[in-house]
């Protein structure tokens, strides 16, 4: 969970105040200048953070507070605050805050008054009331009314399903935060270790042993993010069946589940807790646990077999799947070998979650739907018609995201095969130095194809060629037509010179051959088309030019990173106001922390810049803000007028780019601007490529 700044300040005097001298709220509430009431109301978030750290605070009536613990477990908790946990709640942190109010809302026992809200965030009754209306669509999502009422307060209407399915999502997304911070931090980050403040920690550490215990002796493999879901789910339902909370019906279908594996599941978990727990038997929480577990990866890929009934419907689901989206983007997926077990075991989970009502939470869908929008419409097209022939729920887009990942992948390894160069390796006999030539080649040119060795004498013009050869290799000179390359059998630095260049070529002519082998359409091109593409280039060249790196002096926080952003490309000082102006109100608008970079993306339109340009400003220390590292900023300008609509669309592929292609993304944190801006060069040609193909109608495979 998350600290308010007022938490976090109590937390800091508790720390400061040694085990035998305990704090009162009054002498807290005099040092932070706010009413004592106000204290008592942040203590129940300051106990269940610390208990859910590992810390022991005590509240002792008419003595006072006290953190009882040594000197050197205080140091590491100020540590924690400093570092990784400092999350302190501001009026413009709308995302910190929304998810503060989506937990009280959660967690509250009672209707909660809006004065509650307005006084332990320190925001207007106008900012909740819209802070409210956003959290609307995501209690929605999980079939919950927030209702508002006055005189009453704010509560939510739900089942207990719906409350548990919210629940579960809300801490895993804690957790998962937690998670990360650890891991950045050095810290133990392990399952042994995952504590869930809203639940007591004997709960938690207990549901930790039999989910363990579970996994050995039933043979189960859950992934880290199935755990956390598992866990978190298990844990809450008993806390809340401790409490009287019970699920005391199901849909019918859960009852068909109980031939299926994942209740034998259920029920062993079940039995284990209610000895534990001393819970009382109840058949619906059982047959919800093992709906639960059918939208939970839990059975290794090896488990699967296409013999049993339910297993080959989602293979012929998966296979229906695959080739409707083939059909829709033109692509032929039958030889990808991982597609279908790879998607299969992604399709398995998601039915059960689909048929269960159990939403999930994608949050790159924006990226995927942006970044990816034809294979994610083609994948929404399959899904769609999937539900329409196996009587499924519709596909929410988050689910619809997830998919879009498995035919991304299987475009990136088609892609690689079609760029790859068959090769053959010739030596005088066929045997020998050809295999030592052969080793040295896979290590130094994993993506090259060597299709086997032969003999020199053996070589046969046309029947390489039948065979798709594109290259002999060879460790002798060779008298022929055929397009060969000598080379020492040792690999030295020269052979590697030649063998780059010569593949190089072999590439261009390849993709010459392909965008040339196939008629140009018979509709006409505008001058528009024309003028497009002539600008898209154009601005390809000048973004090129205008690639800047710097690296910051030691900052403090985002508002020195922006400022100093704002230097970056600024002429003059006056100019360089405006571009503060732009990223400042950019950053205010929504937050511009990209977390697959760890980076701010500070862009906008200007109206001094008559080319789009990029750069980057590198960390050294980073900066930790509310859990999360800060590497740099990456700053994006595209002109106030743009009329050919090419300038925001190479802003965005850029994005995409980085996304995609790691050895682009190590050299921006690196700040190597040379190697930079040689790899951009090369991904903005391609997609130079594409639009030329799709604008003036050319082939392009």
């Amino acid at each position: 969970m998350l600290l308010t700044g007022r938490a976090e300040d109590i937390i800091r005097i508790l720390i400061r105040f040694p085990q035998d001298n305990p704090v009162t709220t009054a002498m807290i509430s005099e040092e932070l200048n706010i009413s004592s009431r106000s204290i008592q109301r942040e203590l129940p978030g300051v106990e269940q953070w610390l208990a859910a750290e590992g810390y022991r605070f005590v509240r002792k009536r008419s003595v006072g507070l006290i953190l009882d613990e040594p000197d050197s477990r205080r140091k590491e908790l100020l540590e924690l605050l400093n570092f990784s946990k400092s999350t302190a709640v501001t009026i413009d942190d709308r995302q910190d805050r929304q998810i503060i109010l989506r937990h009280e809302i959660l967690f509250a026992k009672e209707p909660l008054k809006a004065y509650y809200f307005t006084d332990k965030l320190g925001i207007s009754d106008g900012t909740l009331a819209n802070d409210l209306n956003q959290l609307e669509g995501w209690f929605e999502k999980y079939h919950l009314r927030l209702i508002r009422r006055q005189g009453l307060g704010i509560f939510l209407e739900d089942s207990e399903v719906s409350r548990r399915q919210a629940v579960t999502s809300h801490i895993c997304s804690q957790l998962s935060q937690r998670k990360e911070s650890a891991s950045m931090q050095g810290l133990d980050s392990s399952r042994q270790n995952i504590r869930i403040s809203e639940v007591p920690p004997s709960v938690t550490s207990a549901v930790t042993q039999i989910l363990a215990e579970g996994e050995e002796r039933l043979s189960l493999r859950l992934s880290d993010n199935g755990y956390l879901h598992l866990l978190a789910y298990i844990s809450y339902s008993v806390h809340r069946i401790q409490q009287g909370f019970l699920i005391d019906h199901t849909e019918p279908s859960a009852a068909d589940l109980s031939m299926e594996p994942e209740f034998a599941v259920a029920e062993y978990l079940m039995k284990q807790l209610r000895c534990h727990f001393s819970l009382p038997i109840i058949e619906c929480e059982t047959q919800y646990l093992a709906v639960f577990l059918t939208g939970v990866r839990i059975w290794p890929v090896s488990r699967r077999d296409l013999t049993t009934k339910r297993d080959f419907d989602i293979h012929q689901m998966t296979l229906s799947v695959i080739k409707i989206v083939g059909d829709n983007l033109g692509v032929d997926f039958s030889d990808d070998p991982k597609l279908p077990t790879e998607l299969g075991t992604h399709i398995q989970p998601t039915i059960g979650r689909l048929r269960a009502g159990i939403p999930i939470e994608n949050p790159l869908l924006k990226d995927f739907q942006t970044n990816y929008e034809k294979i994610y419409h083609a994948c929404a097209n399959g899904c769609s018609s999937l539900s329409e022939l196996y009587g499924l729920p519709p596909f929410p887009a988050a689910e619809i995201g997830f998919i879009t990942i498995y035919f991304v992948m299987a475009l990136d390894r088609k892609a690689k095969l079609d760029r790859r160069i068959s090769a053959i390796i010739v030596c005088p006999t066929g045997i020998g130095s050809s295999r030592l030539l052969a080793e040295n080649l896979k290590k130094e040119y994993p993506d090259l194809d060597i299709r086997g060795t032969m003999s020199a004498f053996d070589i046969d013009p046309e029947k390489l060629s039948a065979e798709g050869i594109d290259l002999i290799i060879s460790t002798v000179k060779l008298d022929t037509s055929y397009r060969w390359l000598r080379v020492s059998p040792i690999l030295a630095k020269q052979d590697k010179m030649l063998l780059n260049s010569k593949m190089k070529l072999i590439l261009s002519q390849k993709q010459h051959q392909e965008q040339t082998a196939r008629p140009l359409p018979a509709a006409p091109l505008t001058k528009d088309d024309v003028m497009h593409i002539s600008a898209l280039g154009d601005e390809i060249y000048h973004l090129l030019k205008n690639i800047r790196f710097g690296r910051a002096p030691v900052l403090q926080n985002r508002e020195d990173i922006i400022i100093h952003a704002a230097s970056l490309f600024a002429d003059t000082p006056e100019m360089e106001q405006r571009f503060y102006e732009i990223m400042k109100k950019r950053d205010q608008l929504a937050d511009t922390y990209m977390k697959p970079f760890h980076t701010l993306f500070l862009h906008g339109r200007s109206p001094d810049i008559t080319h789009p340009c990029f750069g980057y400003v590198h960390l050294e220390p980073p900066i930790y803000e509310n859990g999360r590292i800060i590497l740099g900023a990456i700053i994006s300008f595209i002109p106030e007028k743009d009329d050919h609509k090419t300038a925001a669309s190479l802003a965005s592929e850029i994005v995409g780019a980085l996304l995609e292609e790691s050895d682009l993304l190590a050299a921006l944190r690196k700040a190597d601007d040379e190697l930079f801006t040689s790899l951009l060069e090369v991904s903005l040609l391609k997609y130079y490529k594409r639009r030329a193909a799709s604008v003036l109608r050319l082939a392009n495979k």
